[in-house]
Parts: C-alpha cells; structure tokens; sequence
C-alpha cells in the first residue's frame, strides 16, 4: 500500500527533531540531497496520525497547504517528492485534481492507531502558488489546519507570518472532541508560552504550526534573520532552525539517498560559495562582496551561550578609533585558545570620553578583579593630536580615561591583521577543540565573522592590487579583534604562523638544508 508512514525513517537526528517539532513556524536547513523536503512532505501525515485531534464522529481530519512562488517551481520540486511518496493512484487516494499550473487538491485516507483503537484518518493537501498576488489576497483564502513553504527562502519576508494566521482553523472547534480538545490546547498552549505568550487560563487554542524547508540562502535572508541565525537580537519568537550537518560530515543525513561521493564531486565542480552552500549546508555569501573569512564555522566557533571569563588569567582588550569605536575583550587560554568574550560597538560619533566610559561600564560588570595583561589599539590612532599645544590622541585620552597602558599594534597592514585572526579560525588545538571560540552575545563580531565583513566588489573580484575592506557596521570591530590577536603575536609570529598554515610545525623546508661543500669523492 505504498510508503508505511508508521516506517518512514528521518534522514538523521536534525530530520527526526523537525519531524516532531508542532511549530510555530519550524525551517529545515541543510545541504543539497539532505532529506528535507521528504521531511516536509511526511510531517503532514505524521503529524495527522500522532498528533492532531479526533473528531466527535471518531475521524482524525487535517488540510494541509503547500505554497510556492509559482506552480511550475512546485511541479519541479515539492510535488514531485509529494507524487514519489504519494501519487494520484495511492491506495489512499481518494480524489486527486488540478495540476498543470493549477492549484492540486490531493485527498488522502487511511487508519492509525489511538489508545489501541483503529482511527481513520482524513488527510487534505492543496498547493497553492503566490505569483503576482499580494500576500494578503493570497493568504486569507485559507482556512488550514497548517502551512508548508516549500524553498521558504524564495518568499518575502512577511509570508511565513501571514501564512501562520491561517491555520488552527480546520477542524473547527465545534467538531473537536472534548478530550482531545483538552490534549491539544495544552500542547498549543506550550507553544505560547516559548514565545513568551501566556494564555488565559482554561482558553482553547488549537494548534498553528507551519513548517518549512530550503537550502543554505545569503546570510541576510529573512529565514536567517528571524532565526537568530547570526544575531539573538533578530530572532522572532516562534521561529526555529533545524540546520543539518555538512555533506562531508561524519555526521551527514540522508546517507542513504545521497552518499559521500556525491558530494565529493560536486565540491571539486561548484564555485566556492555553492560549496558552502549545497555541500556544507552553510549560508551563502552576499553578491557584493567576498567574505574576508571562509574558514569561519557557525556551528564550530560559536558557543552555544554567553561565554564567562576564566578566574585566574587575564584578558586582553583590541581596540579600533575612528567614527565608530570599538572594542573586543578576550582571554588567551594556557591551551592556546582564544576566547572573545565581550565587544563594546558604538555608534557613529562616538568621542574617546563616551567610548572609554563604555568600555569601563563593562569591565566593572563582567570583569571585576581581572587583570589586563594587554590592551592593543589601531596606530593610527595616536596620530593627528598638536602635541605642542597639549593635546591628547584619541586613543591617549582612552588609555587615561581606563587607566591602562594602550600599545599600537605593530602594523596596520590588512593582510597581517587578517592573518593574525586566520590563524585562531584555521585550525584545531586537539581535535575537537577549535583555537578560536566566540561568546554567543558578541552578535556583531559573529555577523562579520559569517558574511559582512567582506571585501570590496573590485578586490573580491580581483580587479585591485590592493586588499580593500567595505567599511560597514561590522568591520570597525573585527579591526579591534585584529589588533588583539597581530599584538598578541608579534607581527613576527603572526607572518611565521601564516607562512605555516597547512604545514605540520615539525616540518623543515627543503630550501634550509644545504649540500656539504667539503665532499670529496676519492675520501668516500
């Protein structure tokens, strides 16, 4: 009789969790071939035969819709995964019309099993396309039990919100029973309260779930945004990611479907931002710029929480000048880790007397009682005081106004700066344990990290001798972090680190033995 869905096994753990998942809104991530839209075309039946309420008249009833942005992407995509699990001729169909660009309404049925009774189930799905349609007129013709947006990323940023206003409609109320009304009120009550929404008490609320799926989009795509992929402070509530692992990770989902070797392949054959993309399940990076740091991992190098500093060692300050200062605050583990625990960004004409006060704001809250082994800072930024008028630096009046003796980093050079920070993201300190580890809370340093600090359009595209970086919101303090890290390391260090990368430490260059001038063949 076709797929058992009561057999249907996710594609991993990341799959199973989003199969589960009763919303609000739930996104799959992942590479190309991970399952996901599989996953998104067997949750509605899933959830229809263990989750959604029965009936007074004994029948488990569910509608789902599925929108795209036009019906021949559709055709190509989720309906095609829907017609290999469930096509017009399925046992359980029991009408099927449209299709050829126009909306299909596929109406399944089957039993489950409840409470060791046999159930029969009444399972809708419609497709609908946006197309040249507003948003509302699209959406208010609904009336659902829960949404699917098929490559969500594809859609404006407002669709998944409206979209989620229409459904918890179907079953209506009325047709509900009583017990099962109870079980699932409680269940979307929980749903609220994630949201930081408290329900009146004994209110019924039928479950509102949508789901959907996509491919690693640009950093700056709404699906990212209100997911807090890079910064908390953007997240909606309601909205969850379920990023799946690499294609080359040990950890890889859909196996079965897709193979290492596959994506071997295609990783010797796409650009290197495709890559990212459809084979490591990474955000793309935006078309205006390349980022500084590919060797940046989301899932590796940032904490899962606020990281709190080490008692017994000290921290280290990296600060950046100009229009809008910045400051990162860090620890050098004994391991040689590095830690960056805090960043002090300011807004656009910041004076040295604000950004020092700031800065000392956070030292007395989070770090009371730590030494400042180091404070490094942009040597530019001792410049362009009238000494003989008396005046201070910019960075001269900071270090006065904190108390701490501020060094100029020993270059301004971008290419050693970038190097210096380049070698804590390259590498691995024992194998599990990466030398850079970024705090959750530093949103700024994070977001620069994954996409925005970026070249400019004419160094990303090769097109200058000179390595330019876009000034935007996110470099002032990846600037302060350089000047850290190039002054932590001594520009020595920071060019030998750089001339080893890819090399074991152990290993001699070639160049440095030299041939014996004494040999004498006739003494051998």
């Amino acid at each position: 009789m076709g797929i058992d869905i009561q057999r249907y096994g996710p594609p991993g753990p990341v799959g199973a969790k989003f199969l589960q998942a009763v919303g609000p809104i739930d996104i799959i991530m992942g590479p190309a071939g991970s399952g996901k839209t599989v996953c998104s075309v067997m949750k509605g039946p899933l959830l229809a035969s263990k989750f959604m309420p029965v009936c007074r008249d004994g029948v488990i009833r569910m509608k789902v819709a599925c929108i795209r942005t036009t019906y021949r992407d559709f055709a190509r995509t989720a309906l095609e995964s829907w017609h290999e699990a469930f096509p017009e001729d399925h046992p359980w169909t029991k009408s099927y019309a449209g299709g050829q660009d126009r909306p299909v309404t596929h109406k399944l049925e089957w039993e489950t099993i409840r409470d060791n009774s046999r159930v029969k189930v009444e399972f809708t799905l419609q497709t609908g396309a946006i197309g040249d349609q507003t948003i509302e007129s699209f959406t208010k013709g609904y009336e659902i039990s829960a949404g699917w947006m098929n490559e969500c990323d594809a859609f404006d940023e407002r669709v998944a919100g409206m979209f989620l206003q229409r459904t918890g409609r179907y079953p209506p109320v009325s047709m509900i029973a009583d017990s099962e009304l109870d079980r699932v009120s409680k269940a979307a009550a929980e749903g609220f309260r994630l949201m930081g929404l408290e329900p009146k008490e004994g209110e019924v609320i039928l479950p509102r779930m949508v789901w959907a799926d996509m491919n690693p989009p640009d950093i700056g795509n709404w699906s990212l945004r209100f997911t807090g992929y890079a910064k908390k402070a953007e997240q909606k509530p309601g909205y969850v990611l379920h990023p799946q692992p690499s294609g080359l990770s040990p950890n890889a989902e859909n196996r079965v479907g897709k193979p290492r070797s596959s994506y071997e392949l295609e990783s010797q054959t796409m650009t290197e931002n495709d890559v990212r993309r459809f084979v490591h399940g990474l955000p793309g990076y935006a078309t205006d710029g390349k980022a500084v740091y590919p060797e940046f991992n989301i899932n590796v190098h940032r904490t899962d929480q606020k990281l709190s500093p080490v008692r017994g060692l000290p921290i280290g300050l990296g600060l950046d000048a100009g229009g809008s200062p910045a400051c990162g605050i860090g620890q050098f583990m004994p391991n040689g880790q590095l830690r960056m625990l805090r960043e002090i960004c300011t807004d656009p004409g910041t004076g040295p007397t604000r950004f020092a006060t700031m800065i000392l704001e956070v030292l007395l809250a989070d770090f009371a009682g730590f030494p400042i082994s180091e404070a490094w800072a942009d040597p530019s930024a001792y410049y362009g005081a009238d000494r003989q008028a008396g005046e201070l630096s910019h960075m001269e009046i900071v270090a006065r106004a904190l108390n701490v003796s501020i060094m100029p980093a020993p270059s301004n050079e971008p290419g050693l700066r970038h190097d210096s920070v380049r070698w804590y993201l390259s590498g691995m300190i024992d194998g599990n344990t990466p030398r850079l580890l970024v705090s959750s809370d530093c949103e700024v340093t994070i977001g620069g990290f994954a996409a925005h600090y970026k070249l400019t359009k004419m160094a990303s595209a090769g097109a200058t001798d000179r390595l330019a970086v876009a000034k935007n919101s996110y470099s002032h303090i990846q600037d302060a972090w350089q000047y850290l890290t190039l002054g932590h390391r001594g520009r020595a260090g920071a060019i030998t680190d750089a001339a080893q990368q890819g090399r074991p430490s152990k290993v001699v260059p070639i160049s440095s033995r030299k041939a014996r001038a004494d040999f004498d063949v006739f003494s051998v």
